[in-house]
């Protein structure tokens, strides 16, 4: 069968893989290049990590993408990612963190618990209060996401998939069953599949509201000296805070110190982000102050805007039109699903997946998927 698909980032490139495996057809658009690297899937890494507060769907849907990572590294013969775990901390009941463990143990899944002691001794940069406790999970860890995208473009361009980068589609008919490009012309296939991230809703201007396009905002740092040994044997830092939703990949396998905020983002049309601003890293980096040893020892090296699109509920949108299926609104936590992601919507395009057992899936509602 063929089947376009449009979108150039981790989720258009994995359902083209996927797509291959099946013995279909994809075409693969991307409005840029290819990697794009002004797309939200081209960075040094993304977490990926077991801990969902009361998402149990999620945290269920980590251990399939876990899975399917698996089977694209065996595929590309390389495996560009770090298994070192992840940690996240707890200073109160039923915060974030509490709620994960619940939810672990609902699902039966392993982890470990530290007390403020071990916190201490373990990552000698973190300063937490006496009662908190911290969540470590073995499983999961950091995808060097750019390694992959380079990866998966190389192995679609050995198997003779048409990746038409610098085309932009400019609208989507699915009545007819295809694409129109800036160009003038028209291409049609028996399903399209729309991976377009912050530019969802300027193809489909109806889910403008569930798939709100954002300015996102990370961090680069180089730690002191003296800390720069704990921070590289570090897992991902998932939640350490109450206080401020923040995040940290750690320098592994000779990537960069990386902080994030959920909160540092703001709606901003992805063709015409605004540049960095001269204190943008540094308002990101100062929200880990509180719980950072030596936080004025930091060095921030630079910052790099991404484009997300982000949801009200910061579930998947997933949306189905004749033989158009669209995926959207990842709110920032996309990168992790990709592999098993774009296996999914493989399915789902030719028929072989049900489009409300992917809907609800994608959406978080539903469990473990089942084996094929």
């Amino acid at each position: 069968m063929k089947v376009l698909v449009v979108g150039g980032g981790i989720v258009g490139l994995a359902t083209a893989w996927a797509l291959v495996r099946q013995g279909h057809d994809p075409v693969l658009f991307e409005q840029g290049p290819l990697p794009h690297e002004g797309g939200a899937s081209y960075d040094q890494h993304r977490l990926i990590r077991l801990p969902y507060a009361d998402q149990r769907g999620y945290c269920a849907m980590v251990i399939d993408a876990l899975a399917a990572w698996d089977r694209l590294w065996d595929d590309l013969g390389e495996t560009p990612y770090a298994e070192i775990g992840s940690l996240a901390v707890s200073t109160e009941e039923n915060d974030w963190t509490d709620l994960s463990r619940v939810t672990l143990d609902a699902l039966g899944l392993d982890y470990e618990t530290f007390d403020a002691g071990d916190i201490h001794a373990r990552y000698p940069f973190l300063t937490v209060p006496q009662e908190a406790w911290g969540l470590f999970n073995r499983r999961g860890g950091l995808l060097f996401a750019d390694r992959i995208v380079e990866s998966l473009i190389r192995y679609l361009r050995q198997r003779g998939v048409r990746l038409r980068e610098e085309t932009r589609i400019v609208s989507v008919d699915p009545a007819a069953g295809c694409v129109s490009l800036d160009d003038g012309s028209r291409e049609s296939a028996e399903a399209i599949v729309v991976a377009a991230g912050a530019w969802t809703a300027k193809l489909f201007p109806e889910l403008a509201r569930r798939a709100v396009p954002h300015r996102q905002v990370v961090a680069y740092l180089e730690p002191p000296e003296h800390h720069a040994e704990a921070w590289a044997a570090a897992p991902a830092m998932v939640h350490l805070s109450n206080a401020a939703d923040i995040y940290a990949a750690p320098p592994a396998e000779g990537s960069e110190l990386k902080f994030g905020s959920g909160t540092h983002r703001r709606p901003g049309d992805p063709d015409s982000l605004e540049s960095l601003g001269k204190d943008e890293a540094a308002a990101v980096a100062a929200a880990f102050r509180d719980v950072l040893r030596d936080f004025d020892d930091y060095t921030i090296l630079r910052g790099r805007v991404c484009p997300y699109g982000v949801s009200p509920d910061e579930r998947f949108v997933a949306e189905r039109n004749g033989g158009v299926t669209v995926i959207g609104g990842c709110s920032g936590h996309m990168f992790k699903f990709g592999a098993v992601m774009g296996e999914e919507l493989a399915k789902t395009a030719t028929g072989e997946r049900p489009f409300e057992a992917f809907r609800d899936w994608a959406e978080g509602r539903g469990g473990r998927l089942e084996e094929d």
